[in-house]
């Protein structure tokens, strides 16, 4: 059987067939997932009006990001249960792909409610300010943005390790190169940072439009509507606050025991980071009228194909 060793002491991970229950499980999630994003993805390319609108093209992007933080999670996670070891320079790529991607899905929510903001209390200029081709300028700057952190820590890896160390083959995750204090120190006030400026954004777009709605008497139900999407920007960002809980409740279960640890990670694992981030953009895709809409004639028509 596979050992692991934790705080010195050596256990047996799993049995194979245990090991195998558990790969199956994610890989059927994860495939679940990734239909109902891919039937999204194909929902906003069959028609015209979703591409052209700014709205749907940052909803479109948050289906990409989520896509692929779901699939190198996936990918990471059965690394780790499988004990499967790559070069540090591979795993860096990865770690550095994923950590841009878990954090650019607040940063993308805080844009699509700066953009609602636009929209209720400047409609005159929502077209000038808001126009698509100015919105993939936002898209590069949130990558950017996203991946600085994980880049900056790559940077002091190679600074504070032996040169020899690349050459390696790990068990890939944060944890495995982070081996210095400022590694971290880094990523817990990127991550603060990041969350304080969300959560600011998200509540200043949100009573701004507020205040709009008691000003204005037509078209009352454009802004009401607005509210309840930026209210929901808060939803997802709270589904995204989640898997900050991952590594607290990883910790405090590895001081109970390691066996106890390793087979609850994996629950931990699936609710706290997998399943925030298949529920978000699904909740966010069924609620707008028009998009559910059109999911509804691309599944029926999948249905039938089948």
């Amino acid at each position: 059987l596979p050992s692991l060793t934790i705080n010195g002491t050596q256990i047996d991970i799993t049995t194979d067939s245990s090991r195998f229950i558990r790969v199956a499980f994610l890989f059927v999630f994860v495939f679940i997932s990734l239909y109902f994003i891919i039937l999204m993805f194909q929902t906003f390319f069959s028609t015209r009006a979703f591409q052209e609108s700014p709205r749907y093209v940052l909803f479109a992007h948050m289906l990409l990001i989520d896509s692929i933080h779901l699939q190198l999670t996936l990918m990471l996670a059965l690394f780790t249960g499988l004990v499967f070891t790559i070069p540090v320079p591979v795993c860096s790529f990865l770690v550095i792909l994923a950590g841009s991607t878990f954090m650019n899905t607040p940063l993308n929510l805080a844009v699509m409610s700066l953009e609602r903001y636009v929209a209720i209390c400047f409609p005159l200029r929502h077209a000038e300010i808001c126009c698509v081709e100015r919105l993939w300028i936002v898209v590069i700057g949130i990558w950017i943005t996203g991946s600085a952190t994980y880049i900056i820590d790559v940077i002091l890896l190679a600074a504070f390790v032996q040169k020899n160390f690349f050459y390696k083959n790990v068990l890939c995750s944060y944890e495995t190169l982070a081996v210095t204090s400022a590694q971290v120190t880094l990523k817990f006030v990127a991550h603060c940072v990041m969350l304080i400026l969300v959560v600011m954004i998200i509540i200043y777009t949100y009573v701004k439009i507020m205040l709009e709605a008691e000003k204005v008497s037509a078209d009352k139900g454009s802004v009401s509507k607005a509210r309840k999407t930026v209210a929901l920007h808060g939803a997802q960002l709270s589904l995204c606050v989640v898997s900050f809980i991952f590594p607290l409740t990883d910790s405090v279960l590895m001081h109970l025991s390691a066996w106890l640890w390793y087979n609850l990670r994996y629950i931990n694992f699936f609710i706290f980071v997998l399943f925030p981030r298949f529920l978000s953009p699904l909740i966010y895709g069924l609620r707008d009228e028009a998009f559910r809409n059109s999911m509804k004639k691309l599944l029926s028509c999948h249905i039938l194909k089948v």
